[in-house]
């Protein structure tokens, strides 16, 4: 399958080695990576991409991280896609509370993440993620 016709997941995080190790886990797989910075407009890009999933960097008191989860669940259009939050802190909890659909933990293993996608998308959708 060609880049251009696969689902896309886009990866919205603040730092270059998050947005790096996620594209590497999506290069394998059946889906394209779209990534972003939380400095974009990423509800607008998420309306625009129509991506399967986001994957969200979130970490501890930053503001846009959580700024932009909520942004992302309180709009009709953006709410749909099924946001997964990656963060260092414990704050799965948190996280959830707020919207997020699944929750990890960094660091994560690849299998983890494939793990995440197949809750969210099913086994079927999950495009080889492995």
């Amino acid at each position: 399958m060609d880049q251009i016709s696969k689902k896309r997941i886009m990866i919205a995080g603040r730092g270059s080695h998050f947005s790096y190790l996620l594209q590497r886990f999506v290069r394998t797989s059946a889906y394209r990576a779209v990534p972003v910075t939380l400095d974009d407009d990423v509800l607008s890009l998420a309306r625009n991409e129509n991506p399967v999933a986001i994957v969200l960097e979130v970490d501890g008191d930053e503001v846009v991280g959580w700024q932009t989860l909520r942004s992302l669940k309180s709009d009709p259009e953006a709410s749909r896609i099924p946001v997964i939050v990656c963060s260092w802190l414990d704050d799965s909890a948190r996280c959830l509370a707020e919207g997020a659909d699944v929750y990890l933990r960094m660091p994560f293993l690849h299998e983890e993440f494939g793990a995440a996608l197949t809750t969210l998308l099913g086994e079927e959708e999950n495009g080889a993620i492995h």
